[in-house]
């Protein structure tokens, strides 16, 4: 799949979809523990009749597996996070609708199958009004759960998504859409932080447990 990507990426969309902090020592590493899960093997089991089905926050899912909230998907395809959206009703499982995803939430839940449950992944605004605006919206249109992500309150040095820019610039000459705040981050670019940056240029960085706690008991 990486091998294909390869090949028919924009070298922008390649930028940010493969790129990591400084010297990639975490993403190396991120890899390298995947290959430490291994299968617990059983014998004298009945095999004859599988069934990898579970369940995810009480929702049912084909295998164990569901689609992670991450931004931007249309810059590997035109119709973008709508793709996924049916790739996981097809395959009964669950998709996570990122923050900053390339389409709006109405959009993506308009092309959910009918019951089909889908996730939101959460990066909180920096202005509480604007954060509960948008839970409250991501709630009446119908989404199962709510993800408090907390894994990048600032910019990763992603040196590859920041000179994107400067390379092939002659060859592209569009930016990549983006749904989540459009306007803000069109009007400060992306502060040098690449394109990434630019998508939590806005979100909450003095974002506590207590506070976390203080907002859901105000829901």
């Amino acid at each position: 799949m990486e091998t294909v990507a390869r090949k028919i990426l924009s070298y922008k969309a390649l930028a940010y979809y493969t790129s990591s902090s400084d010297d990639q020592i975490t993403y190396q590493e991120n890899a390298h523990s995947f290959t430490r899960f291994f299968f617990h093997a059983r014998v004298m089991r009945p095999v004859s009749q599988c069934d990898p089905s579970t369940l995810v926050l009480g929702y049912k899912s084909s295998i164990p597996v569901f689609i992670s909230g991450a931004a931007l998907a249309k810059l590997g395809h035109p119709q973008g996070e709508i793709n996924l959206t049916r790739g996981a009703a097809r395959t009964n499982i669950i998709q996570m609708v990122s923050s900053n995803a390339s389409l709006s939430y109405e959009e993506i839940m308009a092309a959910a199958a009918p019951s089909q449950p889908l996730f939101f992944q959460l990066y909180k605004h920096a202005n509480d009004s604007i954060a509960e605006k948008r839970v409250r919206n991501v709630e009446k249109l119908g989404y199962k759960s709510i993800w408090l992500t907390v894994d990048a309150l600032v910019p990763g040095n992603r040196e590859k998504d920041i000179r994107a820019p400067w390379i092939l610039d002659e060859l592209e000459s569009t930016k990549p859409e983006y749904h989540a705040d459009a306007e803000e981050h069109a009007e400060g670019g992306d502060a040098g932080f690449g394109t990434a940056g630019a998508l939590i240029a806005n979100d909450d960085r003095d974002m506590t447990w207590e506070k976390a706690y203080s907002c859901s008991s105000n829901a």
